[in-house]
């Protein structure tokens, strides 16, 4: 029988109605409009299936047969609108996009390939072709366990930030900002259960201004520090507001993902909207070390925020007070002298 997948990709028996992961509704027999599974792309990519849509083009699962058949992910960018001189800009920045993915060298981000471009039936396509990461997204994750009357626990949240921390002062220390750090783009990689950072914001950025620029004036020029990006309730104020983001828009982002995950429920549900305060204490009770932490990574103030990775790690991580080997801590608080016994007290006029 042949297996059924949602539009996320999860695998599924063939009679299932229901994604048994997301419980996105099934279409048995679906109308396929994009690329075939079959079909050969750019002479090495073999497409398995389709396992995303977005707004600006399909993801799919693919084997390079260039390389022993590995398992890789094309991310299309397909504009709607199809001029020379769009297409041309497009693939400018996907470029200086790429550029920076190609720098990204960790093991938990997946590895950049190539940019490729295609002529697919007289509609040219740009495809990021990225490695494939097997494993679920923290979202999927999360929806599995409430099926079950779940959420995830304090401990298993402390080990996520401990373990994805670090690549997030990787990408800084390279002047990477992700820019949409949230449930769906973080994984869970089945081989080792390491989390692993996907769907770098940069190229939504790319994809948004080339879309919503050209609609607007069309014209394209080179993508504004300050375009507008990020899941609402996800990005701090200020990104959503301006564009503008740093290191701490990413912390921010990451503590909305923590409360997400440890909650079952979504930003829009743990935020007052009248005065835009996190009301996340009525749904959760953490140690009042890690809810002192996450309060601060929510600051509205970025400045009032960990501003960088490495001093949330610190906050984590206290390093307790060590002395030298063989002292004693209490050895520089001055000893009294013994009491006086036997003592004859003699005055300078005495003989």
């Amino acid at each position: 029988m042949t297996n059924l997948y949602c539009s996320q990709g999860h695998q599924n028996p063939h009679n299932s109605k229901f994604c048994l992961q997301c419980g996105e509704k099934i279409v048995e027999n679906p109308v396929i409009s994009g690329i075939q599974p079959g079909q050969t792309l750019g002479d090495r990519y073999v497409i398995i299936r389709q396992i995303g849509q977005g707004g600006f083009g399909r993801t799919y699962l693919a084997e390079d047969i260039n390389r022993f058949r590995e398992a890789c992910v094309l991310k299309e960018f397909s504009p709607q609108v199809q001029t020379p001189y769009v297409v041309q800009k497009a693939e400018e920045l996907f470029q200086r996009e790429a550029s920076v993915l190609y720098k990204l060298q960790h093991p938990q981000i997946p590895r950049f390939r190539e940019l490729l471009r295609l002529n697919l039936q007289g509609k040219e396509s740009l495809f990021l072709v990225q490695d494939h990461v097997d494993g679920e997204t923290y979202n999927s994750l999360l929806n599995i366990r409430q099926q079950q009357g779940l959420k995830f626990t304090e401990t298993e949240v402390r080990q996520l930030l401990q373990q994805i921390l670090p690549v997030l002062e990787y990408i800084h220390s390279v002047g990477v900002i992700h820019r949409d750090i949230s449930p769906d783009n973080l994984m869970l990689r089945s081989e080792d259960q390491s989390p692993v950072l996907i769907d770098f914001g940069g190229v939504k950025q790319v994809a948004a201004t080339v879309a919503s620029q050209y609609y607007q004036t069309g014209a394209i020029t080179s993508p504004p520090s300050g375009t507008l990006l990020g899941k609402i309730g996800f990005a701090p104020p200020e990104q959503m507001q301006t564009g503008v983001v740093s290191t701490h828009s990413d912390l921010y982002a990451l503590a909305v993902t923590m409360l997400v995950l440890l909650t079952g429920k979504q930003p829009q549900e743990l935020i007052d909207t009248y005065n835009l305060s996190w009301q996340w204490r009525r749904e959760v009770t953490l140690s009042p070390a890690l809810g002192q932490i996450i309060d601060k990574m929510l600051s509205p103030l970025a400045g009032d925020r960990y501003q960088t990775a490495r001093q949330l790690l610190q906050a984590l991580n206290p390093q307790p007070v060590s002395y030298p080997q063989n002292s004693n801590p209490l050895s520089s608080i001055p000893t009294p002298p013994p009491p006086l016994r036997n003592c004859r007290f003699f005055s300078s006029q005495n003989p």
